[in-house]
């Protein structure tokens, strides 16, 4: 019969894949300030956007809206691919389904927060004619809060500024389970008046000290424990301790032409057209890791082989990095009058870099180096061209990372009503994470030379926002992934593993009834380490009813979320080295049920949610990692205020 219920809900699942769509932000190709009666700026929605450093030329207009908003603990995302997490908000989290990291160049190997974690490539940097500025907070059960805020603004359109900050503390529900992550990230931009010169200063900040238990040592479910607090756990004095600020400096010089700006009917002003860009950029970041049980011999099994001596275990490991790297951009723009100009469809940069590293592990000190040279070409957003692609390619010649290599492309095209499609290509060789490679502490050490993993990958993508539909398709070839089988040295998977992809979903309403879907069906051609560590099908379903009313002063949403994992092959989270890893026991599946009611009045929108309601019938609950239960049936009340429209 089980067997049975699971087919009903996969059947349910593929019927689902008719509609589908992502949730993306609208983007607006170029922006072009409104101008009022006495020639002051004027508020408008498309005035006040936000761009990310890949591709400042496309802007994305500020979300104000109610979708998903009660979707607040990171993991769980309106769009895009989730994560679970060992039963807490803010605790370590692992992908749910498959796809290639595309970071380079040095890694430690603590992934385990990448998730929660601010950096580069995350920032949005506002471009707004007026402050902005948002709050938020989420209180919750069990001391569960979630503190989080964005502002921005500038100074006569030479200074922009802005800074975005996140707290999630929670207690948690078992033994040593309490949370505390905090970070924010903060920029400054100056433009010359004349557009020659260009200063950048990004300031990075992360903090994770998340308590860990180790997971517990019995069956919670099947067992009468009067409360959660009494449920035995393997470590009951371990902490985690993670730390990085990352401090960027950018300095630009534009060279191209100049061209008439007027500034009143008889007077103008000779604007620079940047069409080459020369910069500098320094990076300077402080890692530190840190794992302390103060309490090991209360479960000396548990380290194995790790396991030092009996009064404390202890696994240091931080570097500082110094980086220098020049680039070089050029845009594709043309004169079309002495007052204005028309951009191309494309943009090329080129970069060469050097980085110098610190590094130590327990009291070993060492130091190691990386170059790298990289360039791509892309399509230009403000152009409003329908085509858009990119091509990119990064190599490092000498150093920690000696000869890796990422090549990445994609090509599409806007076809009006009938949608968008586009391809995807990626080539990657990776050196292991250092922690893969490199151990140093009493009695363990290692010290491997492992080789690269090798992956191939390739996609298809279909949106069409009118309709509210997506599919995308990706497969994988991967070869010599590295793994961590616990409390032993590492190593890596021989065979060629072979995988694809397929995720389709929709938004869509009819008289204010949503019915939207995600689901992502995850095929492995051989039992490789995708297959041991990735459920099969993962879907989010969400049914509620959405409207105006009150003569459209208050905006609401009503309704549910459905989440559910068919196969759940979740993996094992060993804490000491921040490492997932297979174990050969599935994971039983149970449908994961939200009841939220999402509203706004104004600037202000408010949330209240009942999570995980299925807990309390049928099955006492579930895991969610191996070894780690999920939360219990628990409250939440969120409020975002937004001091902007």
């Amino acid at each position: 019969m089980r067997h049975e219920a699971h087919l009903k809900f996969f059947l349910f699942s593929l019927l689902s894949i008719i509609y589908s769509l992502s949730s993306i932000a609208s983007p607006i190709d170029s922006i072009q300030p409104l101008l009022g009666k006495k020639g002051e700026l004027v508020p408008s929605t498309k005035n006040d956007t936000w761009y990310m450093n890949a591709d400042p030329g496309k802007h994305f207009i500020i979300d104000s809206s109610i979708f998903h908003i009660e979707d607040f603990n990171v993991v769980q995302r309106s769009s895009g691919r989730e994560y679970a997490n060992l039963g807490n908000s803010g605790t370590a989290a692992y992908p749910l389904v498959f796809d290639i990291n595309r970071s380079t160049g040095f890694n430690l190997g603590y992934n385990q927060f990448d998730v929660y974690r601010y950096h580069k490539d995350s920032v949005k940097y506002y471009q707004v004619i007026r402050p902005y500025a948002e709050l938020s907070m989420v209180i919750g059960l069990k001391n569960e809060q979630v503190f989080q805020g964005n502002f921005a603004n500038q100074h006569k359109g030479i200074i922009f500024y802005g800074v975005e900050f996140r707290r999630i503390f929670s207690k948690g529900i078992y033994t040593n389970e309490r949370t505390n992550d905090n970070g924010f990230n903060l920029y400054g931009i100056f433009n010359s008046r004349n557009k020659r010169w260009n200063i950048q200063a990004d300031l990075i900040f992360n903090s994770f000290k998340p308590q860990e238990n180790g997971g517990v040592q019995a069956n919670v479910f099947d067992s009468s424990f009067f409360q959660k607090t009494l449920v035995p756990v393997n470590l009951t004095a371990a902490e985690n301790k993670y730390t990085q600020v990352d401090f960027y400096l950018k300095s630009s010089y534009n060279l191209g032409k100049k061209y008439s700006v007027r500034l009143n009917d008889s007077t103008s002003n000779k604007v620079l057209m940047p069409i080459f860009r020369i910069s500098h950029q320094l990076n300077i970041e402080r890692n530190k890791n840190k794992f302390h049980d103060l309490q090991p011999d209360e479960n000396q099994n548990y380290y194995g082989s790790f396991y030092t001596i009996p009064d404390s275990v202890a696994n240091d490991l931080n570097y500082l990095k110094v980086g220098n790297a020049l680039m070089l951009d050029y845009f594709a723009r043309k004169l079309t009058s002495d007052s204005t100009y028309s951009e191309k469809n494309f943009v090329i940069s080129a970069e060469v870099g050097f980085e110098y590293f610190m590094l130590s592990q327990n009291e070993l000190k060492s130091n190691t180096t990386n170059f790298y040279v990289g360039g791509n070409i892309r399509s230009n957003g403000a152009s409003a061209s329908k085509l858009f692609y990119k091509g990119s390619a990064k190599y490092f010649p000498f150093g920690w990372n000696q000869n890796d290599l990422i090549a990445d492309a994609v090509v599409g095209y806007e076809i009006g009503k009938v949608g968008m499609v586009s391809g995807n290509f990626t080539y990657q060789l990776k050196e292991a994470p250092y922690m893969y490679e490199r151990y140093a502490s009493h009695p363990v050490n290692w010290a491997f030379d492992l080789p690269k993993t090798k992956t191939m990958a390739a996609g298809f993508k279909y949106q069409n926002v009118r309709y509210g539909l997506t599919a995308d398709f990706n497969y994988y070839i991967v070869d010599h992934l590295p793994v961590y089988p616990g409390f032993a040295s590492p190593y890596l998977t021989t065979g060629i593993e072979n995988a694809f992809v397929i995720h389709a979903g929709n938004r869509n309403s009819f008289y204010g009834l949503h019915l939207d879907n995600d689901i992502w069906f995850t095929s492995t051609a051989n039992d490789g380490l995708i297959r041991q560590t990735y459920p099969m099908l993962v879907t989010k379903h969400s049914i509620y009813y959405e409207n105006r009313v009150f003569k459209k002063m208050l905006w609401l949403a009503v309704g549910f979320d459905l989440r559910y994992r068919y196969k759940n092959n979740a993996p094992y989270y060993e804490p000491m080295l921040g490492a997932f890893y297979p174990v050969t026991t599935t994971n039983k599946s149970f449908p994961i049920l939200d009841f939220f009611l999402n509203l706004k009045i104004k600037t202000v929108r408010v949330f209240l949610k009942v999570s995980n309601i299925s807990s309390s019938f049928g099955p006492k609950g579930y895991y969610s990692l191996y070894g780690y239960p999920a939360a219990d049936i628990s409250f939440q009340f969120g409020i975002k205020w937004r001091f902007f429209e």
